[in-house]
């Protein structure tokens, strides 16, 4: 069979559409195991008049009291695939946005990748200063006035995501996570993630939440082999295919 095949540099990666080539959709479920814990309350110590209205509680783990879904699990691929599905390329200059939010960061876990730019927006009458620290990148420590916006560009990928944090504000804090290809996604409310668009072949996925996530048990069943250092391979079939329902122990 003749292959067809178009190059375009974006993302740092190389795109290739090629005919006869099968791509794959991968979902699950992150569940928190055990009893769910009740966020510790935060006591605005700056800016009370504003910041204290809102009710601020720890966000490293946030579960869903109805379904034990675990929020802002991180799934991304170890290492970037040789081909990138083209629909991906509608959106490798985008702005992607993290917001200060009511004395937090909006949302908690954010993914942007190499090409893309992020805002950081600032919608609370209160200023916030914006500090990220990266080991890839260049760090960054921005004040953003109420109602203001910085832009940032990366032109690296970094291993796993990295801490944002607000020196005013000292209780906000959240992570970012920078790749050079779009294979990567985070869970909602609800636990769920999915990842479309694969290549089908065997990859390497890595899963995040707060550190790698290793202690857990697949439909009920401990993983073979063992999840190390959050690190899962899969072979990805053309269609969907199932991470399955996760429950990570805390």
């Amino acid at each position: 069979m003749k292959t067809v095949v178009s190059l375009a540099i974006a993302l740092g990666c190389l795109v290739v559409n090629a005919q006869g080539q099968e791509w794959g959709d991968l979902e699950g479920t992150f569940l928190f195991k055990g009893t769910p814990p009740t966020p510790a309350k935060i006591t605005a110590t700056k800016d009370p008049e504003f910041c204290g209205k809102h009710p601020l509680v720890e966000e490293n783990v946030v579960v869903n009291k109805d379904n034990k879904g675990l929020q802002n699990v991180v799934v991304y691929l170890s290492a970037a695939p040789k081909m990138i599905h083209p629909d991906y390329q509608k959106d490798a200059k985008a702005e992607v946005v993290l917001d200060n939010e009511n004395c937090r960061f909006m949302p908690h876990v954010q993914g942007i990748r190499t090409g893309q730019t992020l805002v950081i927006g600032n919608k609370d009458p209160v200023g916030h200063n914006t500090k990220a620290d990266f080991f890839a990148n260049t760090p960054f420590n921005d004040l953003i006035p109420a109602g203001g916006s910085v832009k940032k560009t990366f032109t690296k990928q970094e291993g796993q995501p990295s801490p944002v944090s607000c020196s005013i504000h000292p209780w906000m804090n959240a992570h970012l996570l920078i790749r050079e290809d779009p294979y990567f996604a985070i869970s909602d409310k609800d636990g769920k993630f999915a990842i479309k668009n694969l290549p089908a072949g065997e990859h390497t996925f890595v899963v995040w939440s707060n550190k790698f996530v290793s202690n857990v048990t697949v439909n009920g069943k401990a993983p073979t082999p063992a999840w190390t250092r959050g690190r899962v391979k899969m072979n990805i079939k053309a269609g969907k295919n199932s991470l399955g329902s996760v429950e990570v122990t805390p």
